[in-house]
């Protein structure tokens, strides 16, 4: 197997530094980062890899304000914008390039690990073995979650220079992002069982801050990532017979493949006894006031009489019912009060969110007269609910893969027959499980939240959660199946990893419905990828193999 070499040039000085600007000290001080210490080994290596993502993954202000609110949710429609120039325009373009640093600073801590491990002997490597299969698949984790932000990467020739200090054999050129996949592919089918097999090192539970040293976790890890991989490219593009044929082996093979399928399995840093990880206002969140209203769009799916509209005569127009309706919306928004335009009458309980598609003077008015029915200090459209389930809950696990994503790829598999017989019975089977686990999860993260505006409502029963999917299911409110699993899959990462949402959106041109009106910024639509960072475009002499693509429009290799 050809080992895989990594690291850009111009990331190298994100590498020499290591900076984050929302990194937790407590945390950091037992996790050290291998770049602060004066003597590196495989294992603190290993934790350098996941301090790298941590940082930069972590649900403080790089995450949520700087890219997943200002950037990918922006097109995923998962948060709020009114219809106006530069809507496409990231507020905090920083962060989309902090990505870039952050993976290649990664890559090179793995680089680094993966000398020294080359180095040993083979009762040596047995011994390191977990440290090294650990950091990789985290690693291969955050570059792909990178290669759909920015396609083609330096990844195969990549990562020379700390270990020779020649300059002129750095530079790297660029692969192909298919090409990238196809390696990643490649190698987690070779990587997972290995974790059945290896030795538990003496001190990997304790530096693992991921899985506590879950050999079993592990495993079930790289199989996951394996198949939303495969996924990714299994409806077209070049990669479509390998994601195929990886869908099929881990599917018809449940034993010698086994999935993140159950909430116990969920790959998360657990937040519940440390604190470290505290997402509130004192770690960059709860003083910035933008981003927070909610999307018409999110609205119109989760509510089935609609997001709020004062030209409607449908009196339930935006309000929550109780076993219709998608409970997770009473956990992500605030409910709104106003005077109907129209009626004059004060309509109470609705849920607002703003409409790409609203006339100016009507947003206006919502935007002047609605009356937040939970922060009384806030006028306007619905917001995400501050100190409840998400917005500063210092108790909040960093979620890296859940089970009901899996069972979403399931249910695509076999609606779409990509990879295994089609098969409607088990897609049905598959969806259910996926949105009921979805609202499971969505209240546990509240019934653990230290906020004071959690636990206002009784999270649903079993029978409940699953008649609501079952509705889904047999709704006739969608074009296909496909747009019923992909809609759903987008509700459930709409503040758990909104780049994914974007990813199927892409991929599939789902959710139904969507509207992206054009503007007259200098991104007049949604991208499709987004540009490199300009230190690479200045810095990296074989930026001129890619400079045709680096437009916000060229379309990854994967996309519809």
């Amino acid at each position: 197997m050809k080992k895989t070499k990594i690291l850009s040039l111009v990331s190298l000085g994100a590498f020499l530094l290591t900076t984050s600007g929302c990194t937790d000290y407590d945390f950091d001080s037992k996790y050290e980062d291998p770049s602060k210490v004066t003597q590196v080994t495989i294992s603190n290596l290993m934790v350098g890899v996941f301090q790298k993502v941590k940082d930069y993954d972590v649900y403080e202000y790089n995450r949520f304000f700087g890219f997943d609110s200002q950037f990918t949710g922006k097109y995923a429609q998962t948060f709020g914008y009114s219809n106006t120039t530069d809507m496409y325009t990231p507020g905090y373009i920083p962060a989309i390039d902090g990505q870039w640093d952050n993976v290649y600073s990664a890559l090179a801590q793995f680089r680094k690990l993966e000398s020294l491990y080359e180095e040993e002997s083979a009762a040596e490597q047995a011994q390191d073995e977990a440290f090294y299969l650990a950091a990789k698949v985290q690693l291969y984790d955050f570059f792909a979650a990178t290669v759909d932000v920015f396609g083609d990467m330096p990844f195969s020739e990549a990562c020379t220079l700390p270990l020779t200090n020649d300059v002129g054999k750095s530079y790297a050129h660029y692969d192909k992002a298919e090409d990238i996949y196809k390696t990643i592919l490649d190698e987690l089918k070779e990587i997972a069982p290995r974790f059945r097999s290896i030795p538990t090192p003496r001190n990997f539970n304790t530096q693992d801050f991921i899985n506590n040293g879950d050999m079993d976790k592990w495993e079930r890890y790289a199989n996951s990532l394996r198949l939303r991989l495969a996924m990714r490219v299994a409806a077209q593009g070049d990669l479509q017979a390998e994601g195929r044929t990886a869908i099929k082996e881990i599917l018809e093979n449940p034993s010698a493949y086994p999935l993140i399928e159950e909430q116990e399995n969920n790959i998360l840093i657990v937040n519940q006894k440390s604190g470290q990880l505290n997402f509130t206002a004192g770690h960059g969140l709860g003083d910035w006031v933008t981003n927070r209203l909610a999307s018409g769009a999110i609205i119109d799916r989760m509510l089935g009489h609609g997001n709020y509209d004062m030209t409607s005569n449908d009196p339930l127009s935006g309000v929550y019912v109780k076993g219709e309706d998608d409970p997770r919306i009473l956990l992500n928004f605030n409910p709104v009060k106003i005077t109907n335009q129209n009626t004059g009458q004060l309509d109470e309980h609705r849920y607002l969110g703003t409409d790409l598609t609203v006339a100016d003077e009507l947003t206006e008015y919502y935007n002047s007269q609605a009356q937040d029915e939970v922060n009384t200090s806030n006028t306007g459209f619905s917001q995400i609910t501050q100190k409840g389930f998400f917005w500063e809950n210092d108790k909040f696990d960093m979620l890296i893969m859940a089970s009901p994503e899996i069972h979403f790829l399931k249910a695509e598999s076999y609606e779409m027959g990509y990879g295994v017989a089609k098969n409607e019975a088990k897609a049905e089977e598959e969806f259910k499980k996926a949105v009921s686990q979805s609202i499971t999860l969505y209240y546990y993260y509240d019934s653990v939240s230290t906020g004071e505006n959690a636990r206002r409502y009784n999270a649903p029963t079993a029978e409940e959660t699953a008649s609501f999917a079952a509705a889904k299911w047999n709704s006739t409110e969608y074009a296909d199946k496909l747009d019923a699993i992909i809609t759903q899959k987008c509700l459930h990462f709409v503040f758990l990893a909104s780049r994914e949402a974007w990813s199927d959106i892409r991929r599939t041109g789902y959710p139904s419905g969507l509207a992206f009106p054009e503007v007259a910024g200098t991104i007049t639509n949604v991208p499709n990828r987004w540009r490199y960072p300009n230190t690479e475009v200045n810095y990296n002499p074989y930026y001129k193999e890619v400079s045709a693509e680096d437009t916000y429009y060229h379309k990854l290799f994967w996309a519809k």
